[in-house]
């Protein structure tokens, strides 16, 4: 299969989290075949200057074949820098699949048994407030704008902003709600759906 690069946003999230994402999908290459090059594992220790990481990154990914594009990565300096090098040398591109928000409505609907039709609607009993967050954060990783979100879910930009702003929150200080993300989450994942390959 080759040899692979994974890359992804780092700076600015959590570092437990990023390492839990980065090791998952180091574990899910593998078992698909690859030789796996995880940056965290560059050799460097984590406060070392953001230059003299990216700079080792690179030399990683000079030896690699293909690039594997973590969702988010266009949120990153540094792995936008490695997604234009990857292009530059020719090497193979993967992105990360995300779901189309008809799957994420679905996973919602059903893990929260509650219709879209709620969700849209004007009521603010909680477990609404929690879809329609879900929603718009999973709906943004896929890459929907801001504006596009408030259209499927009939709110205004200025409201999935706060959506989008108070997730994290949410999801680290209330045990309920991140049950539901969780659960939703896991129900995409068992969709799955084979990795979107440029």
């Amino acid at each position: 299969m080759g040899k692979v690069y994974i890359s992804g946003q780092i700076s600015g999230l959590p570092i437990e989290k990023v390492k839990e994402k980065f090791s998952r999908v180091e574990a899910q290459l593998i078992a698909q075949g690859y030789e796996v090059v995880n940056p965290l594992n560059n050799g460097l220790p984590r406060n070392a200057p953001w230059e003299l990481h990216i700079a080792m990154d690179i030399v990683l990914l000079m030896g690699c074949d293909t690039i594997y594009l973590l969702t988010g990565w266009d949120n990153s300096r540094g792995a936008t820098l490695e997604k234009n090098f990857a292009e530059l040398t020719k090497k193979k591109i993967i992105y990360e699949l995300t779901p189309a928000y008809s799957e994420i409505k679905q996973a919602i609907t059903e893990v929260m048994g509650i219709s879209f039709t709620e969700i849209t609607g004007s009521c603010k009993e909680l477990q609404l407030v929690y879809a329609r967050k879900i929603f718009a954060r999973l709906t943004r990783e896929t890459g929907l704008t801001v504006q596009a979100i408030g259209k499927l879910i009939q709110r205004s930009h200025a409201t999935v902003i706060y959506y989008l702003r108070t997730y994290e929150d949410d999801y680290n200080y209330t045990p309920e709600f991140r049950s539901i993300a969780n659960k939703v989450k896991d129900y995409l994942k068992n969709l799955n759906t084979p990795n979107n390959v440029l």
